[in-house]
């Protein structure tokens, strides 16, 4: 019997999602898990299986389109010449055509008088057309200036030219002239070097250069204004628009203070180096997230969420990566990471964030995690901060671990060291325990050998 094949809810914070390509024709036969379709959800991009045997009758919903979860996208059948005309008019597809748009008709010409027309006088000739306006300044550009004060267009302009050949007649030259000929030269702005000249031995003499007329040569080409590319829009992913919505909650109802650290690093560096050289690819974030979970394990205040009625503080450990996307961000979680060991947090971040990238994610992998970490070092941040990501109650900012000077004991050197900002849901962590927190995370970075215990 056919029925209708709806937009299932692939997380529980889906709303809507877009069809990224039909894997199957209208009338392909059906086996169980065969992939219907791709769709891209608000974290990432899903294939839809089917469960049962049967034919795909018809498409309801072209690729490319966005649907609110429930809504049916397709119609499935036992057979391939089952009758679908009532589930077509249930959803209000009937296979009809659209009518074309209703055209206002032209006015009816106004009736002839019956008197003889009056002969109307000649159309003067149009003006000619205004010269075009120069386009507008783009917008979002400030004028130049200096010192309070705007600067000449000119002055921002390189004129572009094509420089002429110049045939010089082989008796001249300024060496071949008097001083008043070459003064009377730049008085009328000449080149004394083209003027020909009638004195002895081809000396330019004062009449020479006041009978002397320069020929017209290339005119410079002055550019007119830059004109701005034409604006481009971007359609919005689900991805985008979940980030936003998301993040627009968290911003405006979670009452949020920044606490900001510098960390000691030289013993981090240190040990990332040995585990390097026994081949461990562990990467300093990688450590990063080994740390915060101990850290919360030792203060489990932290790791926690609001409720209106109660806050809940998470038995569970589950840390996670914030991944740059194309279009937006994931955050894969690494859970119970304060139970595994820091090779085995290494191997699960690289998997974990390389199958972001892909969409490939299942929705356990992205949801419900109870802290966050968000590292923009490795992209030469020094310092920044975080908007939490709702309902948890804090997100840790990294920045780059660099090389910087140093004072030790009344001594200047280097040493390596990292800032790292931690967002605080208000309601949840106050000042002190926040603080007591990122003293916790300072004692595991700074000896890295509780690390690998």
């Amino acid at each position: 019997m056919a029925e209708l094949f709806v937009m299932p809810q692939a997380s529980p914070t889906m709303e809507v999602g877009t069809i990224l390509s039909w894997r199957k024709a209208e009338g392909a036969a059906l086996a169980p898990q065969d992939v219907l379709a791709e769709v891209e959800t608000d974290k990432a991009a899903m294939e839809i299986e089917v469960f049962e045997r049967g034919y795909l009758l018809r498409i309801l919903v072209p690729a490319g389109e966005e649907v609110p979860a429930g809504t049916p996208i397709a119609i499935l059948g036992s057979s391939p010449d089952e009758d679908i005309s009532a589930l077509l008019a249930q959803v209000g597809t009937a296979a009809v055509a659209t009518p074309a748009p209703k055209v206002a008709p032209a006015p009816a010409p106004a009736p002839a008088s019956a008197e003889a027309p009056v002969a109307q006088p000649a159309p003067s000739p149009a003006p000619p057309p205004p010269a075009p306006a120069p386009p507008p300044p783009a917008a979002g550009l400030v004028a130049p200036s200096w010192m309070g004060r705007p600067l000449p267009d000119a002055i921002m302009e390189m004129p572009a030219f094509e420089p002429a050949r110049l045939d010089l007649p082989a008796a001249t030259g300024a060496g071949r002239s008097s001083p008043a000929s070459r003064r009377a030269a730049r008085e009328r702005g000449l080149d004394i070097a083209r003027i020909p000249g009638s004195g002895p031995k081809g000396r330019v003499t004062v009449s020479d250069v006041e009978g002397f007329t320069a020929p017209a040569g290339p005119r410079l080409q002055v550019p007119g204004p830059a004109v701005a590319p034409a604006d481009e829009q971007v359609r919005n992913s689900q991805m985008r628009k979940t980030i936003s919505r998301r993040l627009l909650q968290a911003w405006q109802e979670a009452p949020s203070f920044f606490l900001t650290v510098t960390l000691d690093c030289d013993r981090l560096v240190d040990l990332r180096a040995q585990l390097k050289a026994v081949g461990s690819p562990v990467s300093p974030n990688d450590m990063v997230v080994k740390a915060v979970a101990l850290a919360l394990r030792q203060v489990p205040e932290v790791n926690a969420s609001w409720g209106d009625q109660a806050i809940t503080r998470h038995g569970g450990v589950h840390v996670g990566v914030a991944v740059a996307l194309e279009d937006g961000l994931i955050t894969p979680v690494v859970r119970d990471a304060d139970r595994k060991s820091l090779a085995t947090i290494a191997a699960e971040v690289r998997d974990l964030a390389g199958r972001a990238r892909d969409r490939k994610l299942q929705p356990h992998e992205y949801q419900g995690s109870t802290f966050t970490i968000s590292n923009l070092g490795m992209m030469g941040i020094e310092h920044f901060t975080a908007i939490l990501n709702p309902p948890e109650a804090a997100i840790l900012a990294v920045g780059a671990l660099q090389q910087v000077p140093v004072v030790r004991e009344g001594q200047l050197g280097l040493g390596w060291r990292m800032k790292v900002t931690m967002t605080c849901d208000h309601r949840v962590i106050d000042g002190a325990l926040g603080a007591r927190f990122l003293e916790a995370l300072r004692r595991q970075l700074e000896q890295p050998v509780l690390l690998l215990t």
